[in-house]
């Protein structure tokens, strides 16, 4: 499976489980100048910005290890300037969700990281 594939039926998967426990989608895929936003979802009110790790080994770490600092300050700037257009005050919140590609399971972390020092 290429890289593409697979980043592509991760997303799918995590839509998938997402959707199952309530979250309504916003955006797939959205850009905000080079940076891209996996999923952008609503949960009882909050914006959730939503990163999709999908692997079949764990051979390099855990997928969750790839949403390193770098990778968190790029979602934090693409947050803001989604809630520059949306002109309005919301909660937002980052997700993060690991995705077993050998088993199709995934793994919903909540809350991964904050805003706060990431800008």
């Amino acid at each position: 499976m290429k890289r593409k594939e697979k980043g592509a039926t991760g997303e799918l998967l995590a839509l998938i489980h997402l959707r199952r426990i309530g979250y309504e989608l916003l955006y797939k895929n959205a850009r905000f100048g080079r940076v891209e936003v996996d999923l952008i979802m609503l949960d009882k009110g909050s914006v959730v910005f939503v990163e999709v790790k999908a692997r079949k080994c764990n051979t390099f770490g855990l997928p969750r290890e790839a949403v390193d600092s770098k990778k968190q300050k790029r979602l934090v700037r693409a947050a803001l300037s989604y809630m520059q257009e949306l002109g309005s005050e919301v909660n937002i919140r980052f997700d993060v969700v690991e995705v077993d590609l050998n088993i199709g399971a995934a793994n919903h972390i909540k809350n991964a990281f904050t805003a706060d020092s990431k800008v």
